[in-house]
């Protein structure tokens, strides 16, 4: 009998060599038998699917007219991998290569109890393989927000244990079919950013159940699209933020005004202020979607 099938997404935008790394590292890590990788092509402007395609042919290609942004590409990828029958998604960033049989440990985790819907590796910094990017993510009550564990520490025993996550990040994660034909893959309103921690409330809400498994592990180049001190991403960051807290008004009016006023106090206490004027403008934004959404995603 065959393993389930499995689709890996992974979506480029101009990084052609990102996403060709990251290929490779799936297909010389990784033994799992009935798996196939698709790239998504988010309407680059360079010569990202002919790279692609001439040093990957194996893989799947689908080049997409515009760029949909994260939500929207990864969307359009798990459409494909859903119609393709998958049983399962692997979501992974392309700025991102995966360490010895990381998709087969994350799949079995999945198939060992059936509670579990979503499963997530230990993410590691790609320049710094003993210092966590992500172990999981989870809601810290002050201030008020999703805070990714282990950000930024060195790998130690507690991070070496299974455990059940609140949330967790995008750049890595293992989908059960019916998860996605249940909720649906990310929101597109939130294009880029905070769509992962949307994604996982939507999921929690109605019963699936997210789990860290940190035998599996990915590293990550972290930013490698817009850059940390991008405005455009400092933009996307207020504006999901609104979205985030305030989508069906998920979270009060002063849980979102006491984690803006954290983020102001943060960024000026490390020098950062020239980050601000883009994120209030994000957060204008924010409020613009959400009236325009009615308070609810469409």
């Amino acid at each position: 009998m065959s393993p389930p099938l499995i689709y890996s997404v992974i979506v480029n935008w101009q990084r052609p060599e990102d996403t060709i790394e990251c290929i490779r590292s799936i297909q010389s890590n990784d033994d799992y038998k009935n798996l196939r990788l698709l790239v998504v092509d988010n309407g680059s402007e360079d010569y990202s699917c002919q790279r692609i395609a001439a040093a990957c042919p194996e893989v799947e290609l689908l080049s997409l007219p515009k760029n949909l942004g994260f939500a929207g590409g990864n969307n359009e990828g798990i459409k494909y991998a859903l119609s393709h029958k998958a049983e399962l998604v692997f979501l992974l960033n392309n700025d991102t290569i995966i360490q010895k049989n990381a998709i087969s440990i994350l799949s079995s985790a999945l198939g060992e109890k059936r509670e579990w819907s979503v499963s997530v590796p230990k993410i590691y910094y790609y320049d710094d393989p003993n210092c966590i990017w992500a172990a999981g993510a989870r809601w810290r009550r002050f201030p008020p927000r999703v805070t990714m564990i282990g950000f930024g520490k060195r790998d130690g025993p507690q991070y070496n244990y299974a455990r059940e996550l609140n949330y967790a990040t995008g750049c890595a994660l293992m989908i059960k079919r019916a998860v996605l034909e249940d909720i649906g893959g990310f929101d597109p309103l939130f294009m880029n950013y905070q769509e992962d921690y949307d994604f996982c409330y939507r999921a929690r809400q109605v019963g699936y159940r997210l789990l860290y498994v940190p035998q599996a592990i990915v590293m990550h180049k972290v930013s490698r699209s817009l850059g940390h001190d991008a405005p455009e991403r400092w933009r996307y960051l207020g504006r999901n933020t609104v979205l985030f807290y305030r989508l069906g008004e998920r979270f009060s009016r002063a849980s979102l005004l006491s984690f803006l006023g954290w983020v102001v106090l943060r960024e000026l206490a490390n020098g950062n202020g020239a980050h601000l004027p883009a994120f209030w403008q994000g957060v204008r934004d924010g409020f613009t979607v959400l009236q325009q959404a009615g308070g609810q995603s469409k």
